[in-house]
């Protein structure tokens, strides 16, 4: 079922080609009909133009069939019709007599050439118009009653028709123009406030990264500050269902307030980093450095039994004795070792694992002790 033509249709090959078949689908019908009534009405008075008529009416029949069967060759099918249209429009214009408005065929054949074919194909429509009209009534191959002022008058519709409708495909033109370069230059605004959006986004992420990290992390040492190890280890408590528990290691670096007071802050500050790198070199991917306070660090050491642990503390004490200040001279610590037991909250750990660290030192520093079960 064929839809009435809407007035702003948009601008595309598959909805040009719907309009055409509506357009010469009211096309066809009007003018079958028009042709046949007028066929009726002439057939007494001029039978050869009732006869025109007639056939003309039969063929805007045919060509309406054609057109609901085979619409996809609406090209043709217009091109086809436009010039029969063309070819019976001249027949009634030249051999019919005393009509006065047959001259608005032409008018409405240029039209629709330029509708349907375009702005070539109606001006070679005017050109072959104001030839023949001109040309006949100069030569009088047909009869014709009409005056000079006539040809005069009709000479100048055809123009004027002319130039409105080449004005308007400019127009449309120029507009459809504007139009698409208006849409490419928005097109291109909102690519680029995209990517500054994006861009912006991602600076604020980078952002956020950095204010997480330097809010969980000490600016010294880089591991892990008091305050984000707490929130963890609140957060993510323990499974009581565990067959081993977690441990934790807390190291203190022997005499630094000697070194402080020795050698000034500069060096214990590089002390301090030293020994929280070497931490972080030799634990394990999973296990938490922390910089618990001052010279006082800790490893919290997931699913780690007891023994694990002391094990994990004693290679780390080994590898920071090792590490070349040549300032200070050797670097020594001293750890205690504390393993949760359930029901433990981390101050309860952290105060087995400081009585153990208590018995390292006093035991005369450099070594691991680990805390008596609870």
């Amino acid at each position: 079922m064929l839809r009435p033509i809407q007035l702003f249709p948009e601008l595309t090959d598959t909805v040009n080609v719907r309009y055409k078949v509506i357009f010469l689908n009211n096309v066809f019908t009007f003018a079958g009909l028009a042709s046949l009534a007028m066929s009726l009405i002439r057939w007494n008075n001029d039978p050869f133009l009732g006869k025109v008529d007639l056939l003309f009416s039969c063929i805007a029949f045919i060509l309406l069939w054609i057109l609901h069967r085979y619409h996809k060759m609406v090209e043709l099918i217009a091109s086809i019709a436009l010039w029969l249209c063309f070819v019976q429009f001249l027949t009634v214009f030249f051999v019919g007599n005393g009509n006065a408005t047959r001259s608005g065929l032409l008018l409405l054949i240029l039209a629709a050439a330029f509708y349907l074919k375009g702005r070539v194909a109606g001006y070679s429509m005017l050109a072959i118009l104001l030839s023949l009209v001109i040309g006949n009534h100069v030569l009088g191959l047909f009869p014709s009653d009409y005056s000079n002022l006539d040809l005069l008058s009709l000479g100048f519709y055809l123009l004027a028709q002319f130039f409105i409708i080449h004005n308007y495909e400019s127009l449309r033109e120029t507009q459809t123009s504007y139009l698409k370069a208006l849409n490419s230059d928005l097109e291109a605004q909102v690519q680029q406030r995209t990517e500054q959006l994006a861009a912006a986004n991602q600076a604020l992420e980078m952002e956020k990264l950095n204010l997480t990290r330097l809010s969980s992390t000490d600016h010294l040492t880089g591991l892990s500050n008091r305050h984000h190890f707490e929130t963890r280890f609140a957060e993510y408590p323990p499974s009581a269902s565990r067959k081993t528990a977690d441990a934790l290691i807390l190291i203190d670096i022997d005499n630094f307030k000697k070194i402080n007071d020795t050698y000034g802050h500069v060096l214990g500050d590089k002390v301090l980093k030293s020994v929280a790198s070497c931490m972080q070199k030799h634990s394990r991917i999973f296990d938490i450095t922390v910089r618990w306070g001052g010279d006082e660090l800790v490893i919290y050491a997931p699913r780690t039994n007891l023994k694990q642990a002391c094990q994990l503390a004693e290679k780390i004490r080994k590898h920071i004795n090792d590490l070349p200040i040549e300032e200070s001279g050797p670097i020594t610590i001293s750890a205690g070792v504390a393993v949760l037991q359930p029901g433990d909250s981390l101050s309860q750990l952290l105060n087995r694992a400081d009585k153990a660290l208590y018995e390292a030192k006093q035991a005369g520093r450099n070594s691991v002790y680990a805390a008596a079960p609870a």
